[in-house]
């Protein structure tokens, strides 16, 4: 029933790629079968210069600090002292940058007499509680996430001493950061090297793996990098994971700081086997490692709240169709389902053997393990099979298929398409991949959100092309997406970074005739973009990491 066709001419179209190095359906089949300062000290606005350490003024009528009321609170937890019996706390100065160029931690420094807690707020919303460092000094943070917050803002600072509180006149200070999509640093990997996926450390370092030619053949790799400037930050650089031909498809950082990888190798007999190990955060294996059988392949993996992990990828049913597979090893290394097959079937009808399905990423929202990745069947009771994007919400314990499963939908003459990555958002799931013409002769990338009862909440198709699929996405601290993916630009096969939702910029992997791709991306703390992917120059290939403003 044109099974065949509908799938080749669908997979050749979408994952086409630098050179011959994107994922096709070829590669899917054979791993399956194988410093100034702004104060104030006179009541009035924040100067936007010099150094604010000069001492509060007594007001005339009192001679006590002026601004010092009354709190709501105490502030001192089982203080019996009657306000008399209290000194008012006195703030001295507050320590702010005058302008601030780059995200990140914008430092506070409050210096204080009599106090026992000081609080701010930044445009109206409350901050962490500072700490006191002693001598009556106490540092904060306020925080910057780049262009998005480019403008004026005011910091207000309260200190507090059991009832009485002391609130210093406004601060204001201002943010000048660089565009968004703006490159802020690029490194390449090793000769013949690729890099598949990214995540981002809370320090704000990212991890990258992929693979790196070793005698002549890709290796299963992992590296740290520096955010400030994208050097290698572990003493042997690169770490290949195994001596085996293969590749490391996914990654997940625990909360611990431990590294979930998903990876695939070839054995000795030419059979390729998945490995779904955890190393330590110097990126050494330890002693926790799923147990897998050839015959398939995974692509993602997402790391739980307790350190456990699910993992997924595709594999032969043993029916003549392909299904999901699905792995998942708890926090006590406990082995809880290996390569558990799920076959999609319309209308409640499992287990039917009708559609090929692969699963290319993973993603736990609330306690749900949402899964994204093809389908390949009659999806609209006709006469063609067609291939559809699908999200699948799992059971993050067993693995056992939830509702409701989502299948892309046809718009038009646009029929075909895939999930290549997703992320969990403020609203639902993000997802990205691409959206093809029947005939698989177009195609552009979609990026959608879907809520928890499987409604399509949002949706961005991107400009159609002769290739383009998106492959990888990630959220901001605004719901912001960051897609990332591979266009077809001038007859060159180009990897982009897309700024979307609120977000609106588009940077590009590479310019000239050199051809590249984004399979993975991530955002460190501060909402600044990890991309990470491929880049051939002189017909070869090096992985390429870059570090994109927004």
């Amino acid at each position: 029933m044109f099974r065949g066709r509908a799938v080749s001419l669908c997979m050749f179209f979408a994952l086409g790629a630098c050179v011959d190095h994107a994922p096709s359906w070829a590669d899917f089949l054979a791993n399956d079968m194988t410093a100034g300062t702004g104060a104030s000290s006179d009541g009035g606005a924040a100067e936007m210069t010099g150094p604010a350490n000069s001492s509060d003024e007594p007001s005339p009528a009192t001679g006590e600090p002026e601004d010092t009321t009354d709190a709501t609170s105490t502030g001192e937890a089982g203080s019996t002292a009657s306000d008399a019996e209290l000194l008012p706390p006195r703030i001295l100065g507050v320590d702010v940058p005058a302008k601030v160029h780059l995200a990140g931690s914008v430092p506070v420094t409050v210096t204080t007499e009599g106090a026992s807690l000081v609080r701010a707020t930044l445009d109206g919303a409350e901050l962490e509680p500072f700490t006191d460092q002693g001598g009556g000094v106490w540092t904060g943070a306020a925080p910057c996430f780049g262009s998005i917050d480019n403008g004026a803002h005011v910091l207000e600072v309260t200190a507090m001493r059991g009832p009485l509180a002391h609130v210093w006149p406004p601060v204001m200070f201002e943010v000048a950061t660089p565009a968004s999509g703006d490159l802020a640093w690029a490194r390449l990997g090793p000769s013949g090297s690729t890099s598949r996926r990214v995540v981002a450390t809370p320090e704000g370092d990212a991890i990258e793996v992929g693979s790196v030619v070793v005698d002549g053949a890709p290796r299963p790799s992992i590296r740290k990098r520096r955010g400030k400037d994208g050097a290698e930050v572990w003493a042997e650089g690169t770490i290949v994971l195994d001596s085996r031909e293969g590749a490391v498809d996914a990654v997940a950082l625990t909360p611990d700081g431990e590294i979930w990888v998903a990876m695939n190798v070839r054995q000795a007999d030419s059979k390729w086997r998945p490995r779904i190990l955890l190393l330590d955060a110097e990126g050494h294996e330890t002693s926790v490692e799923m147990p897998t059988e050839a015959g398939t392949t995974v692509r993602g993996i997402a790391s739980d709240d307790a350190s456990g992990c699910i993992a997924v990828g595709f594999g032969g049913s043993g029916y003549g169709d392909t299904d999901i597979k699905i792995w998942r090893m708890n926090a006590e290394g406990v082995a809880v389902v290996s390569a558990k097959g799920w076959d999609h079937g319309p209308n409640g009808q499992l287990n039917l053997h009708e559609f090929d399905d692969l699963a290319f990423d993973v993603v736990i929202k609330d306690g749900v393990a949402w899964v994204v990745g093809a389908s390949t069947g009659e999806h609209d009771n006709g006469w063609w099979d067609e291939t559809r994007g699908i999200l699948v919400p799992l059971a993050l314990e067993t693995g056992a298929r939830l509702d409701p499963v989502v299948v892309q939908a046809a718009s038009g003459g646009w029929r075909q398409g895939m999930y290549l990555g997703a992320a969990a958002h403020p609203d639902g799931v993000v997802v990205v991949g691409y959206g093809a013409t029947g005939d698989g002769t177009s195609q552009r990338i979609e990026i959608a959100i879907y809520d928890a009862s499987g409604a399509r909440i949002w949706w961005s198709p991107e400009a159609a092309g002769d290739a383009a699929y998106g492959t990888g996405v990630a959220v901001s601290a605004h719901g912001g997406v960051i897609a990332v993916g591979v266009v077809m630009d001038g007859g060159t096969l180009r990897g982009v970074v897309l700024g979307r939702k609120g977000l609106t910029y588009e940077h590009k992997f590479s310019s000239g005739l050199d051809p590249s791709a984004v399979y993975g991306a991530a955002v460190d703390p501060w909402d600044q973009v990890f991309a990470v992917g491929e880049l051939t120059s002189g017909g070869v290939r090096y992985a390429r990491a870059a570090f994109v403003r927004q």
